[in-house]
């Protein structure tokens, strides 16, 4: 007998929690755009996109990796793994949010709506990567980063001479690729059994956190060239938190604990797009020059 579904399930489902790392950006990309303009048609028809955005990546995620995901024991109580959700419920669900994610880009501008199916296809051959390349983990940063260019299309239907928006694609992608090498630690034996690619499981937990300590300098190395763009005291100062904030996650990781991995995956990066965020609505409207 098929277990009963609920609404949690939903939400663990599509990891709802998770918009944490990408929302943030996205508004930034908003901001960026409309300056001190407000434009709350917009914004909540954004907020709408990016939810129902990522709750179609990850519900394409756990439907490809099913087959893996039935052995893995780490994600047993999973309501499609578990039982509580059907397959063809995780599609209709995908349909639904997919769905929706197009009407909102196509009452968003022509532009968004054109190029909306490139989100679609990057999370579509997100999963199948992870069986042919290691370096996977750069593919789905952009796949999710690419919202911070979105956020800005949005607003002005036209691709920006201003470079301060590609280096905050750049930024982003960088960062959720960084903690992504941390995150799948904890599943090393089970993807090398499974022949999964990750940087752990192709070179290892030491050289995959140099690795990963590589990828998060680039990040913090873009995140301060838009410095050059927002030169205010509150863009320097949320930099300096960002700054800390990314070295504490590495600090703090212990590759034989789970739980540091866990506190270094969302502990410190929950609150770093939105002090990111936070930062870049204060030097838009009330700039105070560096």
């Amino acid at each position: 007998m098929k277990k009963s579904m609920k609404f949690k399930d939903i939400v663990d489902y599509i990891k709802l929690e998770h918009t944490v790392f990408d929302l943030p950006f996205i508004l930034s990309g908003y901001v960026i755009a409309a300056g001190t303009s407000i434009f709350p048609y917009k914004i909540i028809l954004i907020l709408i996109a990016a939810v129902t955005a990522r709750s179609s990546a990850m519900s394409i995620n756990r439907i490809e990796g099913l087959r893996y995901d039935l052995t893995n024991p780490r994600k047993k109580e999973w309501a499609l793994v578990s039982g509580r959700m059907t397959v063809r419920e995780a599609i209709a669900l995908t349909i639904l949010f997919i769905a929706v994610f197009e009407i909102s880009a196509f009452l968003l501008n022509r532009l968004v709506f054109i190029l909306s199916p490139i989100v679609i296809f990057l999370f579509v051959s997100d999963p199948i990567l992870k069986r042919y390349t290691e370096w996977r983990h750069f593919y789905m940063g952009s796949a999710i980063g690419i919202g911070t260019l979105a956020g800005y299309l949005a607003v002005i239907p036209e691709f920006p001479s201003n470079l301060a928006i590609y280096f905050l694609f750049i930024a982003s992608s960088l960062w959720i690729a960084g903690f992504d090498m941390i995150y799948v630690i904890p599943d090393i034996e089970y993807d090398q059994k499974n022949k999964l690619k990750t940087v752990m499981t192709k070179y290892g937990i030491k050289l995959g956190l140099l690795i990963s300590d590589i990828t998060h300098l680039a990040a913090l190395i873009f995140f301060w060239l838009m410095l050059y763009y927002f030169r205010t005291i509150w863009y320097l100062a949320g930099l300096i938190i960002i700054t800390i904030l990314v070295i504490y996650q590495h600090i703090i990781v212990d590759p034989a604990d789970p739980l540091s991995i866990r506190k270094s995956f969302f502990n410190a990066n929950s609150f770093i797009g939105f002090i990111f965020l936070i930062t870049v609505i204060l030097s838009v409207a009330s700039p105070l020059w560096v």
